[in-house]
C-alpha cells in the first residue's frame, strides 16, 4: 500500500477544558485493534485539569504524548499536533468524541484500494449526547472516489472526527484554516480542509458508524449564527474558483441554516430561533416558499400512501438497503455497539432516527 507494511498513524486530540470527556476519548483511542499509534494530545490552554489528565494518561499508555499551547483555537491546536507528528496518516478526533475499536483498522484496510495508500477514508456517524446514549446517525451517503461535488452539497463526513488523512497532503493543503476563528467564524475548519484534500485525492468510505459524534450545547457546533457566517467564509473563494458550482453552494447554505433551525427550535433554543428566523427571511424568503411547498407535497404523499396501505393497496416502493452494518439504536450507549456482538440490523436510507449533516 504504501511500502510501509504498518504504518505509523498519529491521532491528534485537540482539548481545551476537557476534563468531563478526554478519558473516555483517550480510552476509544487506546484501545484501536490497530495498535501502532502516536497519540498526540494538544492542551489548548484549558483552564480546568486537561493537561492533568492527559499527562497522567501518558504514564499508563506511552504512546501518549502532551503537548501544550496558549489558547488559540481547535484549528491551530490540531495544526500543532500535525506539525510535530510523526505519522504517515493523521486521525484527528476531538476531546468528547468516541472510535469504535476498529475504526482505524478499517480504514487502512480501505485505503489499501489506492496506489502507495494516497487518499482519505472516512466512514458514518451515531450521534451521541452528554451521556454517550445513541439519539440518531447520519445519513448513510454513499460517496466514494472524486467526492468534490458532492461535499459541496453536503458535509456528509459532518464533524472532525472521523477521516483518516495523509500527513503530507495536509500540509501540502495548509492544515485547518485557524484565520476562521480569527474572524469571528470557527466551525467550518475541517470542511474547508476536506474540499482542499477532495480536489486532488480520492475518498473511501468504510460503510459502517464508526464515530460517536457527541452533541452538546455547549460545543462550537451549537453556534448556529457563527457556523453559517464560517460556512459562508469557506465557500466565498470556491465560488470564485468554480462559478459553475454557485447554485449548488447557494442550496447548501440555504439546506445548513435550515438544519440549524430546525435543531435550535425542536431543542428549545429561543434564543437561537430569535437570531436565525429574521436572517432566514430576508436571505432565504424565496427558498423558504419553494421548501414549504415541497414539504406540503411530501406531507400529502405520505398521507396518500398511509391511506392506500390501510385499504390494502400499498403502492410504497422497497426500501433501498445498504450493507449489514448494525443500525445505531437510539436509547443505547454508543460503547455497548462493541461491548458484545449485537444482532446486526439492515441500514435502511429511510430511518426516521437519521441526523441531517452540517
Amino acid at each position: 500500500m504504501t511500502g510501509v507494511a504498518a504504518p505509523l498513524i498519529t491521532v491528534v486530540i485537540p482539548a481545551y477544558n476537557a476534563e468531563k470527556t478526554l478519558a473516555e476519548t483517550l480510552q476509544s483511542v487506546s484501545s484501536q485493534s490497530y495498535d501502532k499509534l502516536e497519540i498526540l494530545v494538544v492542551d489548548d490552554g484549558s483552564r480546568d485539569r486537561t493537561f492533568d489528565l492527559a499527562r497522567d494518561y501518558s504514564l499508563t499508555d506511552h504512546r501518549v504524548r502532551v503537548l501544550r499551547q496558549e489558547n488559540g483555537g481547535v484549528a491551530r491546536a490540531r495544526n500543532h499536533g500535525i506539525e510535530d507528528a510523526r505519522g504517515l496518516y493523521i486521525a484527528p478526533v476531538d476531546a468528547d468524541d468516541l472510535w469504535h475499536p476498529r475504526k482505524i483498522e478499517l480504514q487502512l484496510e480501505a485505503l489499501g484500494k489506492f496506489p502507495d495508500g494516497r487518499g482519505v477514508a472516512y466512514n458514518w456517524y451515531a450521534a451521541i449526547d452528554e451521556n454517550g446514549i445513541i439519539f440518531g446517525h447520519s445519513r448513510p451517503v454513499l460517496h466514494q472516489g472524486t467526492i468534490f461535488e458532492p461535499l459541496l452539497r453536503e458535509n456528509f463526513i459532518g464533524n472532525g472526527s472521523t477521516p483518516l488523512m495523509p500527513r503530507a497532503d495536509i500540509l501540502r493543503c495548509g492544515g485547518y484554516d485557524a484565520s476562521l476563528r480569527d474572524n469571528g467564524a470557527e466551525g467550518c475548519e475541517d470542511l474547508k480542509l476536506y474540499l482542499s484534500l477532495a480536489e486532488t485525492l480520492p475518498f473511501v468510505l468504510v460503510p459502517d458508524f464508526l464515530t460517536g459524534y457527541r452533541f452538546t450545547k455547549g460545543n462550537m457546533s451549537s453556534n448556529a449564527y457563527r457556523m453559517l457566517k464560517s460556512h459562508a467564509l469557506v465557500m466565498a473563494p470556491i465560488i470564485t474558483r468554480y462559478p459553475q458550482f454557485t447554485r449548488d453552494i447557494q442550496t447548501a447554505e440555504f439546506n445548513t441554516a435550515r438544519w440549524y433551525f430546525k435543531k435550535a427550535f425542536l431543542g428549545n433554543d429561543f434564543a437561537q430561533v430569535k437570531q436565525l428566523a429574521p436572517m432566514m427571511v430576508r436571505k432565504y424568503s424565496s427558498r423558504l416558499v419553494v421548501h414549504g411547498v415541497q414539504q406540503g407535497w411530501r406531507q400529502a404523499k405520505r398521507v396518500l400512501r398511509t391511506a392506500k396501505r390501510a385499504l390494502g393497496k400499498s403502492s410504497a416502493r422497497p426500501k433501498i438497503r445498504l450493507g449489514s452494518a448494525p443500525l445505531p439504536q437510539p436509547g443505547t450507549a454508543f460503547s455497548d455497539r462493541f461491548a458484545a456482538t449485537p444482532a446486526r440490523e439492515t441500514i435502511s436510507l429511510t430511518s426516521s432516527r437519521m441526523v441531517d449533516n452540517e
